[in-house]
């Protein structure tokens, strides 16, 4: 999108669905050379190749794009509004309503629709989802490629805040992570939930505490959520 958009000159909303175009289609190319060949693999491996192939994507746009920091324009303005004595931009609101938004969406559809139910199957047993007919192939193609454009389209929504680099991707992964930690896995409004405490505490942190200890309140969440309440706020217990 920044390539389209401040290098080419193409319409930012034009620029927009086709970098999430684009990256679905790298997401298939990968799932067809990697990913579909991992599917019943140990967990462990599965997570340790995704980990390589991050190392192996940052290295590919350090060559291609530098590692210099890019700044992107915000998409919805410079303007802000103001409730009280709080301030929130007009790029964080947006962020905000399409979260909620999305959740809801995918909340509705993984717990109500048929595809929802193929979901849940899938991820309790491959075995089992396919003895009744579910081309676990296809499912985790699809899904691949979904959370590819969500991931895409989250790039692109915090690059005007955190700006663009090579290493973007690794900063929101870490919060993410500590964010399903603190709400539970398995649990869509509990990744809801905990994404919007671990800003809570963040801000708080760098306020009462250190702006210094903002970036490590992660991690602490994360370790002390596994301490106390591995399952997390919203999670269930895993068998």
């Amino acid at each position: 999108m920044f390539t389209l958009a401040s290098m080419y000159n193409m319409n930012y909303g034009l620029s927009v669905f086709a970098a999430i175009a684009v990256v679905c289609i790298i997401t298939a190319i990968l799932f067809k050379l990697v990913f579909e060949k991992l599917i019943e693999a140990p967990h462990l491996g599965q997570v340790l190749v995704t980990v390589a192939l991050i190392s192996v994507l940052q290295g590919l746009v350090r060559i291609l794009w530098g590692s210099e920091i890019r700044f992107t324009p915000p998409l919805f303005g410079t303007g802000s509004i103001t409730v009280g004595n709080v301030v929130v931009a007009n790029q964080e609101l947006v962020i905000l309503i399409g979260v909620i938004v999305f959740t809801s969406v995918f909340s509705w559809i993984f717990l109500k629709t048929n595809a929802g139910k193929v979901m849940r199957a899938a991820s309790e047993s491959l075995r089992g989802a396919s003895l009744i007919g579910i081309n676990i192939t296809h499912f985790h193609r699809n899904m691949w490629i979904i959370g590819a454009g969500i991931a895409a389209l989250a790039g692109i929504f915090v690059g005007p805040l955190i700006s663009v680099m090579p290493e973007m991707g690794s900063v929101i992964l870490i919060k993410a992570f500590a964010a399903m930690t603190l709400g539970g896995f398995g649990s869509i409004p509990g990744a809801f939930v905990g994404g919007i405490l671990m800003g809570v505490i963040e801000n708080l942190t760098a306020f009462y505490i250190s702006s210094a200890l903002r970036e490590i309140s992660a991690f602490t969440v994360i370790i002390v959520i596994l301490l106390v309440k591995p399952t997390g706020i919203m999670g269930v217990k895993l068998k």
